[in-house]
């Protein structure tokens, strides 16, 4: 009954247009055909939400509320799910083929009141026969296998998968999946874009707290709070923004890296990194900037305006037709012209990314992936005090591949040291 009253293409809330959605759904079919799979199981909730406007909000990542979507090569997605997720999908997918499974007889029975139907009691039964009816129950069935993507299947189910599936052929669907994902769609591009001018006034509200005697703590509240005033609270609602701060006479050092906030009062002669940042409509923004606390020495001026030097190089070999390898390359060679003891500490200097902050392919030594337009990538290169007295920099910006070269979509917040005073 539920799905009887909404509209199926008018959405109030949606999280894509109808055309995005159509045309993400198209895409995926062509690349499904052109590396011979007959079809996807998406079990990650950031699958569902790429290819159907809607996920887990909730994070409910076990068997109780176990849920897939299926993407073949000549049927409409279909959503095999638990009845929780009725409201959800009903509201904000545009999927039109939905089957769902509850575990409860109280499930059973909201079932016939919402649905219209009485669910069925068993994910792997229902997906079983949903398959069966789609005649791709003994076809080359594609599944998030690789590195990537991070899904809700146990190990358990994962191994259970050929028993489950006897007269089907498993294999892996990453590579559909990031042929697809790498280049972003124009309205993608608009969305990042717009996501990266926020994510910059953020983050310079953020910094303006930074001075001595505030708590590291309050850095984050004004993030935050930042955040939410600007709209940054799209799902999932997830950010993985840092934001540290130290010293060369505390325990860690100035290498207190990658950490969450902690109750420390700032002082002047400290120094830190911002890393990461929030996320826009799903798409998490991923760039760093390096502050001073007080007169900063001439020492981490020039390293800090190393590091940009270096990073400046590396996203202008980020060019059409050039391969990502190029890109790292050139990011070392400019690196060590400039100062012969630097090298990175790393063994990457960037990534792309989208629904992840860190996404594939990553800017390594040995990439072969050829650079196309559409493609976003978040370049980093860092410069590091070998005495480890200062923090150096990691400057770090997402970067638009155009026609004719990039666009820095993080540029709004300079790439100068930060001094707080």
């Amino acid at each position: 009954m539920l799905y009887e009253l909404i509209g199926k293409k008018e959405k109030k809330w949606a999280t894509i247009p109808y055309d995005e959605y159509q045309l993400r759904i198209q895409r995926a079919k062509a690349l499904l055909e052109k590396h011979k799979i007959d079809a996807m199981i998406l079990f990650s909730p950031t699958s569902w939400w790429y290819y159907g406007g809607w996920t887990d909000v909730a994070q409910m990542h076990n068997w109780v509320w176990r849920s897939c979507m299926i993407i073949s090569q000549q049927h409409q997605p279909v959503l095999v799910g638990h009845g929780a997720f009725a409201w959800q999908t009903a509201l904000t997918t545009y999927i039109e083929d939905v089957r769902f499974w509850n575990e409860t007889e109280t499930g059973k029975l909201l079932g016939e009141v919402i649905l219209g139907k009485r669910p069925d009691d068993d994910f792997w039964k229902l997906l079983q026969d949903t398959l069966k009816d789609l005649n791709l129950h003994n076809g080359v069935l594609g599944i998030e296998k690789g590195t990537e993507i991070d899904t809700y299947l146990s190990f358990e189910e994962y191994d259970s998968l050929t028993d489950r599936l006897p007269e089907a052929k498993i294999v892996g669907a990453d590579k559909v999946i990031w042929e697809q994902r790498s280049i972003k769609t124009p309205y993608e591009i608009d969305t990042i874009r717009e996501g990266c001018k926020r994510a910059c006034r953020v983050l310079k509200r953020a910094f303006e707290t930074i001075k001595p005697g505030v708590n590291e703590m309050d850095v984050h509240r004004a993030f935050w709070k930042a955040c939410a005033d600007e709209g940054l609270l799209g799902t999932p609602n997830m950010s993985t923004w840092l934001c540290w701060s130290s010293n060369a006479a505390e325990q860690g050092g100035v290498f207190r890296w990658i950490t969450g906030p902690v109750d420390r009062i700032i002082q002047e002669g400290d120094m830190g990194i911002s890393d990461c940042g929030p996320s826009y409509k799903g798409y998490q923004m991923d760039f760093q900037r390096t502050f001073y606390v007080g007169e900063p020495p001439q020492k981490e001026i020039d390293l800090n305006k190393m590091a940009v030097e270096a990073e400046q190089a590396t996203i202008d070999a980020l060019k059409p037709g050039l391969t990502v390898g190029d890109a790292y390359k050139a990011s070392r060679e400019a690196l060590q012209k400039l100062d012969p003891m630097q090298d990175h500490i790393i063994n990457f200097v960037g990534h792309s990314m989208g629904f992840a902050n860190h996404e594939p392919p990553w800017i390594i030594e040995a990439e072969p992936t050829v650079v196309q337009e559409g493609m976003c990538f978040c370049v980093e290169v860092g410069a590091w005090d070998l005495e480890m007295q200062l923090v150096g920099a990691m400057p770090e910006d997402i970067v638009l591949v155009t026609k004719n070269g990039n666009e820095n979509l993080t540029g709004d917040f300079p790439r100068d040291l930060w001094v707080a005073k």
